[in-house]
């Protein structure tokens, strides 16, 4: 993931912010292979090709979100 991470915060697009008590802001990326995977029940997986980076504004804390593609609410 830090390699995802890192790849994030050097050519990703801004998302949006969580504005309210958080105080997030949201930058994603696509790749060309999978990043993660979702495992299901019955053993098929789904590949996770976007990731996205939440950066707490205060603090500069983040956590890497792999997803199949950009999360369209917040």
């Amino acid at each position: 993931m830090e390699r995802v991470a890192t790849e994030i915060k050097l050519r990703g697009e801004r998302t949006g912010a969580d504005d309210l008590e958080d105080n997030y802001e949201r930058y994603g990326l696509y790749f060309s292979e999978p990043i993660g995977y979702i495992l299901k029940a019955d053993g098929t997986r789904i590949s996770l090709e976007y990731g996205e980076i939440k950066i707490k504004k205060t603090t500069g804390k983040y956590h890497v979100i792999p997803r199949t593609r950009p999360r369209t609410s917040y």
